[in-house]
């Protein structure tokens, strides 16, 4: 038998959660993430511009490598702990 919620017992499920839990849960999946990044050939950091939402939760949860790019060097590093600390307090904002 399948369950019927009220019109008011709906609308009272939206009221439990604030503003900033709301736009959390429709953050879109797709949208790119962008994050510095220090290249260890020149010592520069560097914008990293070319993951996912989705990509980034991924490569985070399974504890994938997560490379970065030095458009000077044009040199490929796995970005640090610090920086993958970093990443994770992010995603938790």
């Amino acid at each position: 038998m399948a369950a019927s919620l009220g019109l008011r017992r709906i609308s009272e499920m939206g009221k439990r959660h604030g503003p900033r839990e709301r736009l959390a849960r429709f953050r879109p999946m797709n949208e790119l993430i962008p994050f510095m990044s220090r290249c260890p050939t020149c010592g520069h950091r560097r914008l990293q511009d070319g993951y996912t939402t989705r990509v980034l939760r991924r490569l985070l949860n399974t504890d994938s490598h997560i490379e970065a790019y030095c458009n000077t060097c044009h040199g490929f590093w796995c970005i640090s702990a610090l920086e993958r600390a970093g990443l994770v307090i992010g995603f938790c904002d």
